[in-house]
């Protein structure tokens, strides 16, 4: 796909959530990651990111896509306690209507109208992400008509355009990537992973106590736990690879009782096509195999320890590897980490204080909207055919407190990369 114009904005990690989530009566907290938390217009996200949507995507028509890179929807952050569907069902909710639930949240109007003006002139993008992963292309569709969404047989859903690789980053993320799924159904038949139970645990803290742990953060201080229990040389060896699972089983044990005490399990009634409630000892017995069965349950992947880096915040090599094996891409964008960021792939390293202007390969991150974030980032590209070039761009949307209007800002210079346009 190539139109006329060659702007494309790629914005990542929304987490729109449902009407309960922004919306809770004392003692409770509100739990959604995307709302207006106060009355300052500095943390009105929904309000921000529509401005952004309206102000510089679509009254500029040298824009030619808005990409979504992932989590639009937020299917997972939902306290334990709760049923995910709303409003309840006393049956397993059919797939994808929750979609609409939150679609039609009062928080998120603003946000939907202008995604639903980009849809209909044909210049929205959807690629869908953990948080979102069980995305029906048809309710999709019927709530933002005219938008596209490639098709993704393997659930690996990935948008490639003039040698641009777009996609979310949690395929390759040992917490977050599908889960095979076992005979029987029910939840030994979900693809959901080990990361949706512990996303359920954060909402559960954020219900109670209105903090949020801040997952990124959570799986770095597990990664610290790994190198030392299974390093390179001995990471075939299955007694060390069994004690990296009881770690990280032990963490989980930990992250339960400081944070859902009291709770034999979450509430699920149909999310992630799992009826019921499943109780924790269910959780640990499906997954606490993760790291060693790891090259089996997910073959192809990247490696284990790439695997459970991905999920820290470190997608970087990920990168590296779809421009090695994919000759035609010149830039990787991709989200799920919430952390923005613009870096070149050179035959030789550079330091970061020397990153040339012009590169071969670029990986991008459009960063997140979302309340925790401190600034608001997107990725931006424009190709120069008669050039032969792409310039990517990591830009922020800041308001200014003389006007009170918001504007792009860069984050970092830009990078020139030469151009494939053969896709």
């Amino acid at each position: 796909m190539s139109r006329g114009t060659n702007r494309r904005i790629f914005i990542s990690d929304i987490h729109m959530g449902d009407r309960r989530s922004a919306n809770q009566t004392p003692p409770f907290h509100g739990y959604c990651w995307f709302s207006h938390p106060d009355l300052s217009p500095d943390t009105d996200r929904p309000g921000m990111l529509a401005d952004f949507l309206e102000e510089y995507c679509i009254n500029d028509g040298s824009v030619a896509e808005v990409v979504i890179v992932g989590d639009l929807f937020d299917e997972w952050v939902c306290p334990v306690q709760y049923d995910p569907t709303e409003p309840p069902y006393p049956a397993p909710l059919p797939p994808g209507e929750q979609y609409g639930r939150i679609a039609a949240a009062p928080q998120n109007a603003p946000v939907v109208k202008a995604l639903k003006n980009l849809a209909l002139a044909d210049r929205l993008v959807y690629v869908p992400g953990n948080h979102d992963m069980f995305a029906v292309k048809e309710v999709v569709r019927n709530i933002f008509p005219g938008i596209c969404c490639p098709d993704a047989p393997d659930g690996h859903h990935v948008y490639g355009v003039d040698g641009i690789w777009t996609e979310h980053g949690h395929w390759y993320g040992m917490f977050n990537a599908p889960y095979p799924a076992g005979p029987g159904g029910g939840f030994a038949g979900s693809a959901l992973p080990l990361g949706y139970f512990i996303t359920r645990i954060n909402a559960q803290e954020a219900l109670q106590t209105g903090r949020m742990l801040g997952l990124t953060e959570v799986f770095k201080e597990w990664v610290k736990h790994i190198p030392g229990k299974a390093p390179e040389a001995g990471d075939a060896d299955g007694a060390a690879r069994g004690l990296v699972d009881a770690v990280l089983m032990d963490l989980f044990d930990t992250l339960v009782s400081e944070h859902a005490y009291g709770r034999e399990g979450a509430v699920m009634n149909g999310s992630g096509g799992v009826p019921g409630l499943v109780k924790w000892e269910e959780v640990k017995a499906r997954y606490h195999h993760t790291w060693d069965a790891w090259p089996q349950t997910h073959p192809g992947n990247v490696g284990r320890l790439d695997a459970i880096e991905s999920d820290a915040g470190r997608l970087d090599q990920v990168a590296r590897s779809i421009t090695l094996e994919h000759e035609e891409v010149r830039i990787v964008v991709c989200g799920h980490t919430h952390d923005c960021g613009l870096m070149s792939y050179e035959d030789s390293p550079y330091p970061p204080d020397e990153v040339p202007l012009e590169a071969k390969r670029v990986y991008a991150n459009a960063g997140a909207w979302t309340n925790d974030t401190p600034v608001c980032t997107f990725v931006e590209t424009e190709l120069r055919p008669d050039e032969g070039k792409h310039l990517v761009s990591l830009r922020k949307w800041v308001r200014d407190s003389a006007t009170g209007r918001y504007r792009a800002e860069d984050v970092q210079p830009g990078l020139w990369v030469v151009a494939d346009t053969g896709r």
